[in-house]
């Protein structure tokens, strides 16, 4: 479907569905406020995707300002990001219950680009779309109904000025109608220079019969989120009973000291507030500053414990601007720094705190990665063999999380907010480029204290400028 390598990881089951009448998305098979049936969502998988936030909007509807002039186009909806696993950062935008777009970051352009949906493209048209556009004969729509094809140079009548080889266009009728997306194979430079041959690989095209209608508009996020939360209350409700069941009843199977594993981010919350409610505070709750966190995740630490009245223990691991100088630089294929500056700590702490082994809840989730989806439900750390790991929200969604977070009213951290994906260290090897350009954006400080230890490392090895720019640094075995 999309041009952009992808591949497929089945994990699990796809949860997603939507409530065409409301406009939001369900976990279930009936919307619990107006009673319609859900309808499923084509996804890609693992087909996790993300609540999308204001920043997220904001940002989707400025990189199809910037690709196709239409404004606005995602205001007043839910959006879900679904990030898809291949050779680029690429997620599916999904807009009133389908995938409308797909955006990826192009790291040769160094910038987002989108591939379109037929009913992504009639909604930028509807909101003032202007770049991008390739008019073509009614007669030659005709022939390319139902059926895959190409627009060839004599069957256009206009086109606009903007078209770049591999750009994605919007193809309309001689009405103005939309009738199609597709990839442009030439320029438009080349089109005014061509009088025959293909201009564009038709993606999608137009059937006959076909009605589209956009979905309800709602006046602000927070009315739309509420709906989507009163939407899956049953659904919400029965994940958290069978999650507080398992933390009880594997508590009273294995009868060790519990531990909660916190480390800001999402999933790890939903695993504190769960396990609260099944065992109460008598618990200890463990944070690992590896000294490369985000001011907000120390922030949102801070505030979990106002929110629920608790204490979290703070671990520290030895300072890591020091021992990069002794190692080097941490990659994929050399996590160093997993173990110095989290996992050594925490043994550290497990050995001086527990006579015994411990159990320790995590929120690890099955369609994170296809590496945590093997991963038994409850097993013990090979690292730290004291440590008995038991994962409570391992069958959740992100989507799962989210409503319940959204619930509970939780104090999430913000920085999803900001559009993360990810709450870890700033500057970690497992990020893709886009990643890396938002931290250069929202951090500049932050990203210029590591751009300065990677030009000091590249120039002592003669690696070079691309070294840092294209990311190689993300891989040991690229610094040959």
């Amino acid at each position: 479907m999309w041009e952009v390598i992808i591949m497929k990881t089945y994990i699990g089951k796809i949860h997603l569905k939507w409530c065409k009448n409301c406009n939001v998305p369900l976990l279930g098979r009936v919307c619990e406020v107006c009673g319609s049936k859900a309808e499923e969502v084509k996804l890609t998988p693992p087909g996790d995707p993300r609540l999308g936030f204001q920043y997220d909007m904001d940002f989707i509807n400025k990189i199809l300002e910037e690709e196709f002039g239409a404004k606005n186009v995602l205001n007043g909806k839910i959006i879900l990001l679904n990030k898809i696993p291949g050779n680029e950062e690429a997620y599916e935008i999904i807009v009133d219950g389908e995938v409308k777009y797909l955006i990826y970051f192009d790291e040769d352009k160094e910038k987002w680009k989108v591939k379109l949906k037929l009913n992504g493209a009639k909604d930028l048209m509807e909101k003032g779309a202007y770049k991008k556009i390739i008019k073509i004969k009614n007669d030659v729509v005709e022939f390319l109904k139902n059926r895959k094809g190409s627009v060839l140079r004599p069957g256009i009548v206009e086109f606009t000025d903007d078209i770049e080889e591999k750009d994605d266009v919007i193809i309309v009728d001689e009405n103005d109608r939309v009738v199609g997306v597709g990839l442009a194979v030439v320029s438009s430079e080349d089109i005014k220079n061509m009088e025959k041959g293909k201009v564009v690989k038709v993606r999608f095209f137009i059937k006959d019969n076909e009605d589209y209608k956009p979905g309800k508009i709602y006046d602000n996020l927070e009315e739309a989120f509420d709906l989507m939360v009163r939407a899956n209350e049953g659904v919400i409700d029965n994940y958290e009973r069978n999650a507080i069941g398992f933390i009880k009843n594997t508590y009273e199977k294995i009868k060790k000291p519990v531990m909660v594993a916190f480390s800001g981010g999402k999933d790890s919350l939903v695993t504190l507030i769960l396990t609260l409610k099944a065992l109460g505070k008598d618990i200890d709750v463990v944070f690992i500053d590896t000294g490369l966190e985000f001011e907000e995740t120390l922030k949102n630490v801070e505030d979990v414990e106002r929110h629920y009245g608790i204490k979290i223990i703070r671990l520290r691991g030895e300072n890591f601007w020091e021992k990069v100088k002794e190692y080097g630089i941490p990659a994929r294929d050399y996590r160093w720094c997993s173990e110095i500056c989290k996992l050594e700590p925490l043994k550290k702490f497990i050995e001086e705190n527990y006579e015994d082994d411990v159990l320790s809840f995590v929120g690890i989730r099955k369609y994170e990665s296809f590496n945590r989806a093997t991963k038994k439900r409850i097993h013990r750390n090979t690292y730290i063999k004291k440590q008995i790991n038991a994962l409570p929200i391992f069958h959740w969604s992100s989507l799962h999380v989210w409503i319940y977070l959204l619930r509970e009213k939780a104090p999430y951290n913000k920085l999803y907010e900001k559009g993360f994906d990810r709450i870890g260290c700033f500057m970690c090897p497992a990020m893709e480029m886009g990643e890396m350009n938002k931290i250069k954006r929202e951090f500049p400080k932050l990203w210029e204290k590591w751009e300065n230890v990677l030009r000091e490392y590249a120039e002592k090895h003669n690696l070079g400028e691309g070294w840092i720019k294209k990311g190689l640094w993300r891989w040991k075995h690229k610094r040959q």
